[in-house]
């Protein structure tokens, strides 16, 4: 399948935007190929299942889903393409807009694609002296009271510009999960957060503040180990992942818990 990028506009937050062209003769070959993976499956009386014409298969069938079915795959193969070919490394799942007036099989489709990178994050020294004074500080008798006042310290002290697509992106999983547990307690979501006092609308804000400090805070560790060259092997990744085999599914988390730690550990001997 040929698809043809107009151009790719970037954004200083990492955000990015793909203006694809889908021809006509791929979209048509892509739904026949639809309608012959239902056909394979279809059932009609005085037919043998697999053996219904095309036809009858084509005015039977949800028109909704073949189209939804038909644009998910070509557009899915046209980002990945592109994503290959400028060498992007997106963080989240993109979000879809057809920019062409006709938006149907008898037409080309033009469409826009919005993603992000990873943001990048600017870390004012000032944390290191921070830190010191934290270390120093006798009054601190607590080990977790001094890691959320170091977390503080790199919260206030990092500066990065957050894509909107990012957060909306981490607000609508966190909103999944809650509408999950709500399900799981046989209530519904109102009735669940007036257990917490909040309403929905506070709960997003919430949300998104609580997200604002975490990106800030993981952006923060990961720029720190690469100035400080804290490192993580593969072998220490590997004994994670045998005695935690809830983890082994998720290397990259692992990867990042052992750097936070080691970060953790160098900023609490500084002084």
């Amino acid at each position: 399948m040929k698809t043809n990028s107009t151009d790719l506009k970037k954004q200083d937050n990492k955000v990015f935007s793909l203006n694809v062209e889908i021809k006509l003769a791929d979209i048509k070959e892509e739904y026949q190929e639809h309608l012959k993976h239902f056909q394979a499956n279809y059932e009609s009386k005085g037919f043998r299942k697999g053996k219904v014409p095309l036809d009858v298969v084509e005015q039977n069938i949800n028109p909704e889903k073949l189209f939804e079915e038909v644009a998910s795959h070509l557009i899915s193969h046209a980002y990945g393409e592109k994503i290959k070919e400028y060498e992007l490394k997106p963080i989240v799942q993109p979000q879809v807009k057809f920019t062409s007036k006709d938006v149907d099989f008898d037409h080309d489709w033009q469409i826009e694609i919005t993603s992000c990178e990873l943001p990048e994050i600017k870390l004012n020294d000032k944390y290191l002296t921070e830190v010191k004074k934290i270390n120093s500080d006798k009054t601190i008798t607590d080990e977790n009271q001094k890691i959320e006042k170091i977390i503080d310290s790199l919260v206030n002290n990092g500066k990065v510009e957050l894509p909107e697509i990012l957060i909306e992106s981490d607000t609508q999983n966190q909103l999944s999960q809650l509408i999950d547990q709500a399900r799981q307690a046989g209530i519904s979501v109102a009735d669940y957060l007036k257990t917490k006092g909040l309403t929905l609308e506070q709960y997003k804000e919430n949300l998104k503040k609580q997200l604002i400090k975490e990106w800030t805070l993981n952006l923060s560790i990961t720029q720190i180990a690469k100035e400080q060259k804290i490192e993580v092997t593969e072998t220490e990744v590997t004994d994670i992942a045998k005695t935690n085999p809830s983890l082994g599914q998720n290397v990259n988390f692992i990867y990042y818990l052992l750097t936070q730690q080691k970060v953790f550990d160098f900023l609490k001997k500084l002084l």
